[in-house]
């Protein structure tokens, strides 16, 4: 092999090289996407759960895109759009009342999230389990248990994941008959004082309440402690 042969073949060879280097970052690039993805979407149904933990309507319609967005709880029916969304789960779900009222307990916990993403990460799906426990209103005699299935849908609307559809299953409901809910924890040691007092109570909930570190995923407006309010507050 002539010495300008040689070159020409080290050129072709550092050629594929650079050109195999340059897919290999391409598929790395997208496998960070994709997880970038899957956990923006797994924090906007995170922030669902707890938003409706506390019947925090409009801060759960706004997790929704503006275009095409729909809701479907048990055998409720389907809502169409988003103000639809918000109406229906005020007025429906929460008979007109945003918040918890004093001794009001609700928590949905979002567990086993399996999210699939379109090739063009502009659509997404999610499998999950919801795990619900209630006493709500705070007066009723039973203890709420039930469990359901959520299989949703989420777009890239604007540059931001948004939910676009939720489709809940019930798996079942159960009331327990309940002698008493209380809130307060142990008091402070006498043996071990501590070294500053432990956050009060929040006394239109009854219990203390830990403040939203985070604003709203989608609108970024500051999170409130949702102390209960008619609609007509709201």
């Amino acid at each position: 092999m002539s010495a300008e042969d040689a070159i020409t073949e080290e050129i072709r060879s550092l050629r594929q090289a650079v050109d195999r280097q340059a897919l290999e970052l391409a598929e790395a690039r997208h496998a960070i996407a994709l997880l970038e993805d899957k956990n923006e979407i797994e924090r906007l149904q995170y922030a669902y759960g707890y938003f409706i933990d506390n019947r925090m309507f409009r801060e759960m319609a706004d997790l929704f895109c503006d275009e095409g967005s729909w809701i479907e709880i048990g055998q409720r029916g389907r809502y169409y759009g988003k103000e639809r969304i918000h109406q229906f789960l005020l007025e429906v779900l929460g008979d007109g009342r945003w918040g918890l009222l004093k001794d009001e307990v609700i928590n949905h916990v979002q567990q086993q999230p399996i999210i699939t993403l379109a090739d063009d990460r502009q659509q997404a799906w999610s499998r999950a389990r919801a795990q619900v426990q209630g006493n709500s209103p705070p007066d009723t005699p039973h203890f709420l248990l039930a469990d359901g299935i959520y299989e949703n849908e989420y777009v890239r609307e604007n540059g931001r994941w948004k939910i676009r559809g939720v489709t809940v299953t019930m798996t079942f409901y159960t009331a327990l008959e309940r002698a008493k809910i209380w809130f307060p924890s142990a008091p402070p040691s006498e043996v071990m004082p501590p070294d500053s007092p432990s956050q009060p109570v929040v006394q239109a909930l009854g219990r203390q309440f830990n403040p939203w570190h985070f604003r709203h995923p989608i609108e970024g407006y500051e999170i409130a402690i949702p102390t209960s309010a008619s609609a007509s507050d709201i």
